[in-house]
């Protein structure tokens, strides 16, 4: 193996002896779930500010191997989604993600992202752990 953690889920695993089993068992089954989670988030937003990088810089090349300008349209982009997405998008940032798109070739970035959000559970199991409130009310 490549040393890659997953989630471990024991469908029909025996019920706890005693209260502090299931809470310590309850307590990693919960961790082990936020570290997955953290780690797909970030390999999902990875991907975006590359794809975010390389929609810049298509739309100020216009086809050509140059932009003719760029920080008018930076600028222009930093404040509009500022206001409509929230913080993380100010020039720098902006910037940082074309330069991003421009030093990592597409198969380099879009493996590295699908490496990392591999399945965690097989496909039975995944449903039980990502049903909403919704779908369990009756």
């Amino acid at each position: 193996m490549s040393g890659k953690r997953t989630m471990t889920i024991v469908p029909n695993r025996p019920p706890a002896v005693d209260y502090g089993i299931l809470r310590d068992d309850l307590v990693r089954l919960i961790d082990q779930a936020r570290r997955v989670s953290a780690r797909t988030v970030n390999a999902i937003m990875t991907a975006t500010y590359w794809e975010v990088g390389r929609r810049i810089v298509r739309f100020e090349q216009k086809g050509k191997k140059r932009a003719e300008y760029g920080a008018a349209v930076i600028r222009k982009l930093a404040a509009d989604l500022t206001r409509k997405c929230g913080r993380g998008f100010g020039e720098v940032n902006l910037s940082q993600m074309k330069k991003f798109y421009l030093l990592w070739p597409a198969p380099r970035i879009l493996q590295t992202v699908s490496e990392k959000s591999k399945d965690w559970a097989a496909p039975s199991e995944r449903r039980e752990i990502l049903q909403t409130t919704s779908e369990l009310s009756p």
